[in-house]
């Protein structure tokens, strides 16, 4: 058993940091406490006053929290053709990694992180599963969701699981008062076409949302194919995507009833389907491979508020995730070997969120429960891979203290989490079973943020934390042909930390209406990371190298000029080492992430227009864990005009407008410059 983790040791570790810190910003506020002003931050939560009337039991209150995050909120993306992928790509601290073409493979990298180690959440709900243990971004739809928030780094307690990362959390739409409906309809290039719509009604307490989504593309852009010879240019052609197409539907249906202003029921279930071609590495017009994707997930909460005379805060859920994925690759154009398999994962458990406001203390519990069932089925042979299990247990406790007039929150929290493996679906590289096993751990991972309120328009903040991620049963057993299993790996620890700083100002009178500014310094040190090892053939095989170190630096500044201009920054500075004994990989930069990152962007809003042009500028990425496959220099320019006519929005995308072919994924271009319309009525 293990019960707490192992610290990676480290030249670059600063023990010293977080409790200077610390001395650093309590110092000044009880001196001069007694002169000083308060500062309202945490009113809503300390004092359980009365919330929006879409906030529920468990939000985090993102006023207060000491945790770097960035709340996106539907207006900024509703009405374009963009993906979740492309939205959250724009943000500092964030990179992605698709797979090329709407709908390919999106991966997620949190200032540094692999896709792995970050958590992804529907309204708590965790999409990352022990088969896969990474999201596809592609696999979650924009067309009812009314919040995206991105929390790096440092995990809150309202999440029952943490990560190395960080997390994202995608908050679908919540019901408001009376009634409300839109249709959103679009076209563009490669053959894309999207239709969706949502209908809003609460008339009284009894409330209901639903939504429907459909998004379809021929993705046959065009591509510069050098047939993987790139020494030998006489072989090199430009042709047409082959088997690329997607066509994907999503589903919502939500129901609520407010007993009284204190107790209320929700339930909701949200359904997905996808198709998709898969193209090979040479792009041959023979290949038929195929995936298809079914997800379906269904919960049920019961909240209370301001409960009893301790004013406590409670919600009790539950929740039911199934997903199936079928793999068709018979004629075994892109995996190893000709495979035919269905992949089903059932998932369920429950929840209790508990919110004690005491004087200045906001102590919060979250208590989580969930089991998880991987069942592989191969069509093709009789023999067939059994079903693996893995139970999870977690506990988090966590403390938000306000001291000095509210100018001071720390936030020490502490959070167990307990796994029981049962793996039995490991097989030979013939094929076939191999003899199962057991596994049991346990790990206590504790944490501390801390927030200071120097003035109403600045706050300092730090926050470190320990993490452990445990292996995907992907990593363990392989998957698709083109992943090979690892079923000895080990489950990767890390420890956090951050020191940064917020500043939002409003100066009065002046034309410049806002000028917010944000920055932060970031390490993770991870020990037994998991990356992994591609051959010749492209078959990749998951290994724990001993040490990681990644530090880093991320800024952001957003001005707005008399409300008709804007103007965006995002940046993002990146630093990996590969300190594993290992000969090849020692002192190599970590493979899928990019030294740099920026983003500009600029907004002009004559009203009823709104035009803008953005610049995604990212370097310094190597494809493979050696070193040997550096990418080129990623320069993607978008440009966007929107009108707003009676209850219509119209909006016109070009992207890429440089024609800019450039591959996320060695051998899966992007698609070159594209042209989208899209328009939404409201009723």
């Amino acid at each position: 058993m293990k019960n707490n983790i192992r610290h990676p040791k480290s030249k670059k570790r600063m023990p010293w940091v977080l409790p200077a810190m610390l001395i650093l910003l309590v110092l000044p506020s009880w001196t001069g406490a007694a002169e000083s002003q308060p500062i309202t931050l945490g009113s809503v939560l300390v004092t359980a006053a009365s919330p929006d009337e879409t906030s529920r039991v468990g939000d985090v209150d993102t006023e207060t929290t000491p945790v770097f995050h960035t709340v996106i909120k539907r207006e900024e993306f509703e009405g374009r053709m963009e993906s979740l992928a492309e939205v959250v790509e724009k943000e500092a601290g964030v990179q992605i990694r698709q797979q090329g073409g709407l709908g390919g493979y999106s991966a997620v990298s949190l200032r540094g992180s692999s896709s792995n180690q970050v958590l992804v959440f529907i309204d708590g709900i965790l999409l990352n599963d022990g088969a896969e243990g990474s999201v596809n971004l592609s696999n979650i739809s924009l067309a009812d969701v009314e919040a995206i928030e991105i929390y790096r780094g440092i995990t809150p307690a309202n999440f029952n699981r943490s990560s190395i990362g960080g997390l994202i959390n995608i908050r679908t739409l919540r019901s408001k008062k009376d009634f409300s409906a839109a249709v959103t309809a679009g076209a563009g290039s490669f053959g894309t076409r999207r239709l969706s719509g949502f209908v809003n009604h609460k008339p009284g307490r009894a409330d209901y949302i639903l939504s429907l989504d459909y998004l379809g593309s021929q993705n046959d852009f065009t591509i510069d194919n050098d047939n993987n010879t790139i020494w030998n240019p006489d072989d090199d052609r430009e042709e047409n995507r082959n088997n690329n197409e997607l066509t994907q539907f999503n589903g919502l249906a939500k129901a609520g009833f407010d007993f009284s202003d204190r107790f209320r029921a929700d339930i909701s279930t949200q359904w997905f389907h996808k198709d998709e071609g898969l193209p090979n590495w040479n792009n041959s017009p023979l290949v038929d491979t195929s995936l298809t994707t079914r997800r379906s997930i269904t919960s049920a909460q019961i909240s209370g508020r301001r409960l009893g005379s301790l004013g406590c805060n409670l919600s009790l859920s539950a929740d039911y995730t199934w997903k199936e994925e079928e793999y068709d690759d018979r004629h075994g154009y892109v995996g190893l070997g000709s495979q035919h398999s269905i992949y089903t994962t059932k998932r369920k458990g429950a929840g209790l969120f508990f919110e004690l406001p005491a004087g200045r203390h906001l102590i919060s519990l979250n208590a989580d429960f969930h089991t998880e069932d991987y069942d592989p089925e191969d069509l093709l042979t009789r023999v067939n891979p059994h079903q693996s299990s893995r139970d999870t247990v977690s506990l988090a406790l966590q403390d938000s203290i306000f001291l000095c007039g509210d100018r001071l929150i720390i936030t020490p929290a502490v959070r167990q989490t307990s796994i029981k493996d049962d793996l039995q679906s490991a097989t030979s590289i013939w094929g076939l079973p191999l003899e199962g096993r057991t596994r049991e751990e346990s790990y206590l991972t504790p944490q501390l943020g801390l927030k200071y309120q120097a003035a109403r328009w600045l706050a300092l903040k730090a926050n470190a934390a320990g993490y452990v991620r445990e292996p995907g049963f992907h990593e363990l057993f392989g998957d698709r042909g083109y992943l090979t299993g690892n079923p000895d790996l080990e489950a990767e620890k890390g420890t956090n930390f951050d020191l940064g700083f917020e500043a939002d100002w409003s100066p009065a009178g002046s034309v410049v209406r806002r000028v917010s500014f944000h920055g932060a310094y970031f390490r993770n040190s991870v020990e037994d990371i998991i990356t992994w090892v591609y051959d010749s053939r492209g078959i990749g095989r998951a290994m724990n190298f001993s040490e990681a170190f990644i530090e880093g630096f991320e800024a952001g500044l957003n001005i707005d000029v008399a409300g008709y201009l804007g103007f965006i920054l995002n940046a993002t500075w990146l630093d990996t080492e590969n300190r594993s004994e290992i000969s090849g990989y020692n002192g190599k930069y970590l493979p899928g992430r990019f030294r740099t990152s920026y983003l500009g962007r600029i907004e002009i809003r004559p009203r009823p227009f709104k035009i803008y042009g953005e610049l995604i500028v990212e370097d310094g990425m190597y494809y493979d864990a050696s070193n040997l496959l550096k990418a080129s220099k990623k320069e993607e320019l978008n440009f966007g005009v929107s009108w707003a006519f009676k209850s219509t929005l119209w909006t016109l995308e070009i992207k890429n407008a440089g024609d800019s072919r450039y591959e996320d994924f060695n051998g899966y271009p992007s698609p070159g410059r594209s042209f989208f319309l899209t328009m939404k009525y409201s009723l």
